[in-house]
């Protein structure tokens, strides 16, 4: 059985291939840079998940397609657009591509959902990268789940840098909010379970996260005791959730694109609900010795590769735009009201004429094209 793994050189993906490497598979490890593997079970092919052609190459005779993929990070020098239109460029092409090349099963991690509001960005994205990949034809199961604890978690790497950075730590309102975690070991064991699955396996979206359920706050404390911290903690409800954002952007050094979602969305409760629950996950690895076992920088994973080169990103420029479209027009109605649109809009300056499978861009002024597409 071939495997492939989008987002291999990430988080989760490098704990997964870990894992998977002990069994009688074929990984396939989707990347933008270029890396040759040294294991023979390991293969990593360059993908470049914006364009569909690239995607469906580089699926070619895989079995089941593991998606790890957020675009939060900027991956190039200027990015015109949200993450929310990358992420959902990206799931779709993704899924275009798994169902062209006849994958049987696509296994997505998202995050828990509030159930009562999706106000938050980045709580919307997730949702509806959700609903792009269930859209499509291939079998999808979602794994919901609740904060990763491991080495090199970025959500969890942020707590254990506020810990060591900040002696004194505020718990602005928000922290007071409910939240459940999830060991990275709980959470390979859940899709090597969903893999290896003899019957057809599970559609849908359903949560995968300890039944234990905690405040951000007490996560923090938590935290801060089992490793022998001093941190004195004081409770300021009044601090506002942007200030937040800029400090903690400013301790962890980690990005703005990254951190200001994921604070927006921890100003909302999220817990689990017992009729979403993954139902073959019944037994999780104790807090305590989770916590222990993430602090520790040794648990790290290093993957089998002898050479890579990453692309240079920095140098591109990527836009995309989302616009609203009237139910059953093609992308040629689209193209040509766009274009009716700009004539309009810019009269008398603009002329355009299309004719033979041309746009031609003019003035009233000036005879000559200024520019034929």
């Amino acid at each position: 059985m071939k495997i492939a793994i989008s987002g291999s050189t990430g988080f989760v993906g490098k704990h997964l291939i870990k894992s998977l490497l002990k069994e009688d598979l074929k990984l396939i490890g989707l990347t933008r840079s270029h890396c040759i593997s040294s294991n023979e079970k390991l293969e990593f092919r360059t993908c470049d998940l914006y364009s569909l052609l690239d995607a469906e190459r580089s699926l070619e005779g895989c079995d089941i397609a593991i998606y790890l993929v957020h675009s939060m990070n900027q991956s190039v020098r200027l990015s015109q657009g949200t993450f929310e239109d990358f992420d959902f460029l990206l799931a779709d092409n993704f899924a275009n591509a798994c169902e062209r090349n006849k994958i049987k099963r696509i296994i997505y991690v998202s995050g828990i959902l509030p159930y009562d509001r999706l106000t938050s960005t980045h709580l919307r994205s997730r949702y509806e990268v959700e609903k792009t990949l269930l859209k499509h034809k291939t079998p999808v199961t979602v794994f919901r789940t609740g904060i990763v604890l491991g080495p090199e978690g970025s959500s969890f790497d942020m707590i254990k840098k506020i810990i060591n950075r900040l002696p004194v730590i505020i718990l602005p309102k928000w922290t007071l909010n409910k939240i459940q975690i999830l060991s990275i070991k709980d959470l390979v064991d859940a899709i090597r379970i969903e893999i290896f699955r003899p019957e057809s396996g599970y559609d849908g979206s359903f949560d995968l996260a300890h039944p234990k359920v905690f405040r951000y706050a007490g996560l923090v404390k938590k935290n801060s005791r089992k490793v022998g911290k001093k941190n004195i903690f004081i409770r300021l409800s009044l601090v506002p959730s942007y200030i937040s954002k800029h400090w903690i952007t400013f301790i962890t050094g980690y990005s703005k694109f990254l951190v200001y979602p994921l604070v927006d969305s921890l100003r909302y409760s999220m817990v689990t609900k017992e009729e979403r629950l993954w139902p073959d996950k019944k037994d999780f690895e104790e807090i305590d010795e989770s916590i222990v076992w993430s602090w520790n920088i040794k648990n790290s994973v290093n993957l089998p590769i002898s050479r890579k080169t990453p692309v240079p990103y920095n140098r591109l420029v990527r836009s995309v735009q989302r616009l609203p479209v009237p139910e059953g027009w093609s992308i040629k109605e689209v193209a040509l009201e766009y274009m009716r649109w700009l004539e309009l809009f810019f009269k008398p300056f603009l002329k355009i004429d299309i004719s033979n499978n041309r746009l031609k861009f003019g003035t009233y002024f000036i005879k000559k094209p200024l520019l034929i597409l």
